[in-house]
This record gives structure tokens, C-alpha cells and sequence, in this order.
């Protein structure tokens, strides 16, 4: 996987090259100081605070009037308690060729797919960074090829995924992690090409009125693991996650009528232990102008179901309900928040959940991020493994991990 990355690195230094004077240059630079604050010590006795800084750079050139294009996105995090968290990534670094009804893009990028607020159900390509966020909003840059072609009768996206990224998760002195540390050096996988597999996917997108949809198909190592309880030379608990091969078909689509937006992914998937279904179902309404202001009052509810039930190792919305508000303040410092809650209408687990973010000036950003889980129970230490995996106690490990974050951010 390196050497991919390696690859798409030494390709955007050569499309530079490449590019002439002819073009435009554009730089911007990110300084982000975070701080996470917990109400209480982790379930191994993790700190309370996490302090960390990232830099994320963003380069891009056009040339060739602007029928070709370079983007460079390298992400450095430093985090002070979890060794985990401090990491270097390539979000992207791709060239693309611009033609008058295609494009080809090769590099490491990140493709976003999705419609739904609380989760991105068809949201396939990259693989979630999890060191970053648990909310999965995170992506790994992926190397890929990348051809869009540009019908009347909609978008055609053949892609080659050229190579796999193991997911990332939190060390031993990390939070929001399950009770015990994912180990994702240990990993292994269904497919003999390893973590070199080469995945495919084909997608169709159009537009008709007011509904918008996308459909793929998507072969090849699934982004989410298995994960299996393992013991160490030292007698340390961790857990190893394992990638199956799956073949999974989704579709995104959004109909729009006035202030109101009706949403929905569904996928159906196969590779664990059978095919499956999972949707997500909801509608946003937007009250423009809320109580005689200039503010917008956006009003999300949602419903999220896997065929799976209990038996979804891999996410805690099998059966939930999900409400939340999105606030816009509509000023000059560009306020915004939302505040939203996830309730399991059979277990009664829940997750609330609050964003917010300000600029301050022409430079600067605060975002305020806060997350609070309830109506599970504490792991028993005397059953660890079976609370691990209790399929009606799925935020078990998560009960301890209410937390508020800070970010200020720079911008250069």
C-alpha cells in the first residue's frame, strides 16, 4: 500500500512537471489545535484529556487551460496520549484530464457518496480513518483510476481501486475504541492478494426534476472488518481484524420539493456469512428565515434498519431512529451547529450528539464537537469478551467516552 502511495506521489510530481507556466497555482495551508475533554477515565484508565495538533496542506495547479490538474493533499496528526492518533496520510494526491464530455482522474483520492445526515451507508470507496473521528466522516486517501464519462442520460464512473487501506484504530491509550485495542498491523485477509487487491466499481448517477439518484455495483475487499479477540506475547488482549471479499450494490436518492428533501440509501451486500440488506430512510425540512431572522432552522428525522439485526457486528444502527436540528446562523462569521440523537428503539442505547463552528476573523475557525452514550451498561471485566460482543449492548464499551471537543484553526 505504501508503494501505491509512493507511486501517486512521484505522479503528481511529474504531471507538475508537466504543467508549463501557463497555469494557476493555489496554496492553503491548515493548522488545527484540538483538545478533547472526557467526563471520565477510560474503561483501562485512559486520561481524561487529549490535546493533538494536525497541518493538512492543500496544493493545486491547473494548466493546459485548465484541462489538466494537479491535487496534492498531504494530513499530519500529533497526538499527545494515544501513539495511535499520530499519523501521516496522503488524503489525495491525483492528476486529472479534463475532456469536453469526460474525465480521467489517477492518484490517491477521496470519493464521497451519500445523501443521509447520521450515516453514510453507501459510502464505499475510501476507508474510514477512525483515529480521526468515530463518526466514520474521516476517509484515507485511495489510489485509484478513475474514469467519469458525461451522458444526456446521466454520469457513467468506471473506477480501478488499486490497492487496500487497512483501517486505523485507536491504541491502548486511545478512547472512543472498544474494550479492547484493534490491531491493524495483525490483520488479515479473504483475498490472496493481501492488502495489493485490485477492486472495481461501476456507478451511474442522473437527475430527472426534483429527484437525484446514484447506483453502483462495488467489488473487491470490503473497507469494514471483521474483528477476532487475540492474546499477545505479553498477555495483552487486542483485537485482529480480518477483511472479507464482498460484492455490494447501493443506490443514494434525493427528491427535493420546496423546503422539503426526502433522502435514501439502501445497499445489499454479500461476503458476511450471506447477502444482506441495510437503508437509511428520512426527510430534511428547512425553515427559512426561523422566527422573522435571517437564520435557517433545517429539521432532520431518519430511520436506519440492517437486515442483519443483532447479528450487524459492524455498526450500531440496525434499528434506530435518529431526529436532529441544523442550525444556520446565516452571518458574516459563517455560524453554524447541529444537534442531533441516535435511539436504538429496541435496546434503548442511545448517542447524542452536537457540531458547531464559527469563524473568527478571516483566519481563523472554532469548531466545537460533543458526543454523549447512554442506556448501555458497563463490560463485565469478569466476561469481557462476551460483553465485547453482546449484540444487545453494542455502545458497552463506549458508556465511559462522553466527551466534548475544541478545535481552533488557522488557515494560511
Amino acid at each position: 500500500m505504501r508503494r501505491a502511495l509512493l507511486a501517486g506521489l512521484v505522479l503528481a510530481c511529474v504531471a507538475n512537471a508537466w504543467g508549463g507556466d501557463d497555469g494557476r497555482t493555489e496554496w492553503d495551508v491548515n493548522l488545527g489545535l484540538q483538545a478533547r475533554a472526557f467526563a471520565h477515565k477510560g474503561l483501562a484508565g485512559q486520561s481524561r484529556v487529549q490535546p493533538s495538533v494536525s497541518v493538512e496542506l492543500e496544493y493545486f495547479r491547473s494548466w493546459d487551460q485548465d484541462r489538466q490538474r494537479l491535487t496534492v493533499t498531504p494530513f499530519l496528526r500529533l497526538d499527545a496520549e494515544d501513539s495511535r492518533r499520530s499519523h501521516f496520510d496522503l488524503r489525495e494526491a491525483y492528476w486529472s484530464r479534463i475532456g469536453r464530455d469526460w474525465e480521467l482522474h489517477i492518484g490517491a483520492r477521496r470519493v464521497f457518496w451519500g445523501v443521509t445526515e447520521f450515516k453514510h451507508l453507501v459510502d464505499v470507496v475510501n476507508q474510514t480513518d477512525l483515529v480521526e473521528n468515530v463518526d466514520g466522516e474521516d476517509k484515507l486517501g485511495q489510489p485509484m483510476v478513475h474514469l467519469s464519462l458525461v451522458r444526456d442520460w446521466g454520469i457513467v464512473d468506471l473506477m480501478l481501486l488499486a490497492g487496500f487501506r487497512e483501517r486505523t484504530f485507536p491504541g491502548r491509550d486511545g478512547r472512543l475504541r472498544r474494550a479492547l485495542p484493534g490491531k491493524g498491523s495483525a490483520a488479515t485477509y479473504a483475498s490472496h492478494a493481501e492488502e495489493f487487491p485490485i477492486d472495481t466499481v461501476v456507478r451511474w448517477s442522473h437527475a430527472a426534476g426534483p429527484l437525484e439518484w446514484g447506483i453502483y455495483h462495488f467489488s473487491g475487499t470490503s473497507r469494514q472488518p471483521l474483528l477476532f479477540p487475540q492474546v499477545n506475547g505479553r498477555g495483552e488482549g487486542y483485537l485482529r481484524p480480518h477483511y472479507p471479499t464482498i460484492d455490494q450494490t447501493g443506490l443514494e436518492a434525493q427528491a427535493l420539493f420546496g423546503d422539503w428533501a426526502w433522502k435514501l440509501e439502501a445497499i445489499s451486500n454479500s461476503g458476511f456469512d450471506g447477502r444482506y440488506n441495510a437503508f437509511n430512510i428520512g426527510f430534511e425540512r428547512t425553515l427559512v428565515g426561523f422566527g422573522g431572522t435571517r437564520s435557517d432552522l433545517g429539521i432532520v428525522a431518519e430511520y436506519m434498519h440492517d437486515g442483519r439485526d443483532e447479528r450487524a457486528f459492524d455498526t450500531l444502527f440496525e434499528h434506530d431512529l435518529a431526529v436532529g436540528t441544523r442550525w444556520s446562523l446565516n452571518d458574516a462569521a459563517d455560524t453554524q451547529a447541529l444537534l442531533g440523537v441516535i435511539w436504538d428503539v429496541e435496546t434503548d442505547e442511545y448517542i447524542f450528539s452536537i457540531e458547531g463552528s464559527r469563524r473568527l476573523g478571516s483566519d481563523w475557525t472554532l469548531e466545537l464537537e460533543g458526543r454523549v452514550f447512554g442506556g448501555g451498561s458497563l463490560p463485565d471485566r469478569n466476561a469481557l469478551l462476551e460483553s465485547l460482543f453482546d449484540p444487545t449492548n453494542k455502545s458497552a464499551s463506549l458508556q465511559r467516552d462522553d466527551y466534548l471537543q475544541l478545535e481552533l484553526k488557522r488557515f494560511f
